[in-house]
C-alpha cells in the first residue's frame, strides 16, 4: 500500500467519521465537517497541478466544510449542505 498524503488524509477522515458516529465531540467542532474537509482536501491535492473550474469549485467546497468544522455559521445557511452541493457540482463539472 502506497502511503501518500492523500491516503493519510482519507484515513484521518475515516477516523473523524468513526468518532462522530460514536458520539464523541470536542467543544464546538463538527467532526462530520472535519471528515468531509479532509476528504475534499485529499482530492484537491491531486488536482492543484492544473486548475480548472471543477478544482475551483472543490476549493470552495473545502472552505465551506472547514468553516462548518470550526463552528462558523452564516445566517440560516447549512454550510455542510452547501459544501456537499459544491462538492457534487465540482465533480460534475470536471
Amino acid at each position: 500500500m502506497n502511503l501518500s498524503i492523500g491516503v493519510l488524509l482519507i484515513i484521518l477522515a475515516l477516523v473523524a467519521f468513526v468518532l462522530a458516529a460514536t458520539g464523541w465531540s470536542w467543544r464546538k467542532t463538527d467532526l462530520i465537517a472535519i471528515g468531509l474537509a479532509l476528504f475534499t482536501l485529499s482530492l484537491l491535492i491531486g488536482r492543484l497541478s492544473h486548475i480548472t473550474l471543477g478544482t475551483l469549485i472543490l476549493v470552495l467546497s473545502f472552505v465551506a466544510f472547514a468553516a462548518a468544522a470550526a463552528g462558523w455559521r452564516y445566517r440560516k445557511i447549512n454550510l455542510i449542505a452547501a459544501g456537499l452541493a459544491l462538492y457534487t457540482l465540482g465533480l460534475l463539472v470536471t
